[in-house]
């Protein structure tokens, strides 16, 4: 159980590699995105607000998203979140673009400002973008590309392994968290799966791991009996 001095997700991540021995690893995926222009926004007008031609060019994409890496370099997620607080959806990812700018900065020269007549021309693009063909083919592989990058997630309680937990999309409509002037965000919100009973324990070894074991083992006894 975490402690309660622990109050920040910095100082909680740090708790968290302190107690199970990992070394922070910070890693956030990055979608490239068809189109010209120096940021996705360019991207998205080069294209005409086309979000048929907006899509994600997977090949140049980069899913790993990571809080944590062990001795071994498997990668892990923390997020300061009970077991209690996980029977409901969560946010976990915000990969694709969205509004968040400082509030200083918010204005003539931003290029979301500049570009979308509202809030509600920009909500409706994103809406647009979950019905294309190439979303509809893609978003499962996108989805599983981010969180299979992982072996898992810490929390509050201990370590919880993907198929203890369920992942989808959602426009955060600022339900999930907070967002910009009500500008929509395709997020990735994930919980504990229902019916199903949590016990917290280590990760299970991989067959890797499995492997190096055997054969440090074998090491150690050939060497005894030399």
């Amino acid at each position: 159980m975490v402690q309660k001095r622990v109050k920040t997700g910095k100082e909680f991540e740090e708790y968290i590699c302190r107690l199970y021995g990992l070394s922070r690893h910070m890693k956030r995926p990055r979608l490239y995105w068809n189109g010209e222009g120096r940021n996705n926004v360019n991207k998205i007008i080069s294209l005409n607000k086309n979000p048929e031609k907006f899509k994600v060019i997977l090949s140049e994409s980069k899913f790993i998203k990571s809080d944590a890496i062990d001795k071994d370099g498997n990668l892990y997620e923390i997020k300061k979140y009970s077991k209690n607080q996980l029977k409901k959806y969560r946010l976990y990812s915000e990969p694709i673009i969205k509004v968040a700018p400082s509030r200083s900065k918010w204005g003539s020269g931003d290029p979301f400002f500049d570009n979308f007549r509202s809030a509600v021309e920009y909500n409706n693009f994103i809406g647009d973008l979950m019905e294309t063909k190439w979303w509809r083919q893609y978003n499962q592989i996108i989805l599983d590309s981010i969180i299979y990058s992982n072996r898992g997630i810490y929390c509050k309680d201990g370590f919880l392994c993907h198929d203890k937990l369920e992942f989808k999309w959602v426009v955060n409509k600022g339900e999930y968290g907070p967002i910009f002037d009500g500008y929509y965000r395709l997020s990735i919100v994930f919980k504990i799966k229902d019916d199903i009973e949590i016990e917290f324990s280590p990760p299970k070894p991989t067959i890797l791991e499995k492997l190096k074991e055997i054969f440090n083992n074998l090491t150690k006894n050939g060497d005894e009996t030399k």
